[in-house]
């Protein structure tokens, strides 16, 4: 089978190389998976960068998630998977032609939902829901906040907030975006690259009205997020976006650590703020189940038709480099899925 890897840190043209390989073994708990595609995400491109900690050394094969037939199963797992489609969580190794994954972070999807959509459930929705229904009750006629709203996980917040009745505010960073936001039916969309989109929202709002922040940035909108957030507000850290495209080296880390800033629980309570960090690898590893259960809800949302991912954009695996830049760009909207 072939997969490929990253075999240098870099540009997207040269960083990747496709290598025939042995199928690998499903142990147990374990599915190993014939690949049809797999998705992209923003960590993909900063461990490409050499910038996310909790990637394997190169060279390795990334990819967080996978759709595609069951063909083999480790010890311990259900037999009734055999030969079922599904969408599965791998914890890297999904940029391959098959992949193995934990059946408890795996769903079984059927022929109804597309590669890109199902791909877009197991990473970008079930980040999303992780936070707006999983650890969170979001309230009728609150607000929330979404940073990159056009992304693959903006998208997903989006929805799920506006599904209770959520007021949403989405900052993005073109006007063709800005359009895209409008058809989706964001109640508030800030272009953050011509305006300040802290002073728009208080002329529009008030002073600390929103209920809700989700952040995938960092950097210095931490601190602007701070000062929107409504007493009894919670903010959600899920990305540093704005550490991507610096060489990795310690001086750049603790700028982008000093930009961000600290808080003090001392202040948080007095305010009665929560911030909560969010990185699902950690709730795979540790909480495998939760991913599961994430992804069997979201299938169902998605059969009743209450949330509807979006695909932005379709590449052939051999076409990954492009993929990557266009991810890396931050001209792409929804999710980018890779097929076989």
């Amino acid at each position: 089978m072939q997969q490929i890897k990253i075999k240098q840190y870099g540009n997207a043209q040269e960083a990747f190389a496709f290598e025939e390989q042995e199928k690998p073994v499903p142990i147990d708990s374990q599915l190993l998976i014939q690949v049809e595609g797999f998705g992209l995400n923003y960590a993909d491109v900063m461990a490409r960068n050499g910038l996310y900690k909790d990637a394997p050394k190169i060279p390795f094969v990334p990819g967080y998630e996978v759709v595609g037939k069951v063909i083999q199963c480790g010890k311990g797992t259900p037999p009734d998977f055999i030969g079922e489609r599904v969408v599965a969580f791998t914890r890297f190794g999904g940029y391959a032609e098959q992949a193995v994954g934990d059946f408890r972070a795996a769903r079984i999807i059927g022929d109804r939902i597309s590669g890109g959509e199902a791909c877009a459930l197991a990473t970008q929705y079930c980040t999303a829901y992780y936070m707006t229904d999983y650890i969170s009750n979001l309230h009728e006629g609150e607000t929330a906040l979404i940073h990159a709203c056009a992304g693959g996980v903006g998208t997903a917040l989006s929805q799920l907030c506006r599904r209770k009745g959520v007021t949403v505010i989405g900052l993005c960073g073109s006007e063709e975006k800005v359009a895209f936001l409008e058809a989706m039916g964001v109640d508030f969309i800030i272009n953050y690259k011509k305006n300040n989109y802290k002073k728009l929202i208080e002329n529009r709002l008030g002073k600390r009205k929103i209920d809700y922040i989700f952040n995938t940035v960092a950097g210095n909108s931490f601190k602007e997020d701070m000062k929107l957030l409504n007493y009894g507000g919670k903010i959600y850290c899920f990305g540093g976006a704005a550490r991507s495209g610096k060489k990795d080296h310690i001086l750049n880390d603790l700028a982008f650590l000093l930009k961000t800033g600290f808080v003090s629980p001392l202040f948080m309570m007095m305010k009665s703020h929560g911030v909560i960090g969010v990185n699902m690898l950690r709730i795979a590893d540790n909480h495998t189940a939760v991913i599961g259960k994430c992804l069997g809800e979201l299938h169902q949302l998605w059969l009743q038709g209450e949330i509807k991912p979006v695909v932005g954009a379709t590449f052939q695996a051999s076409q990954i480099g492009e993929a990557h830049q266009l991810l890396e760009s931050g001209k792409s909207m929804g999710k980018i899925y890779v097929y076989w």
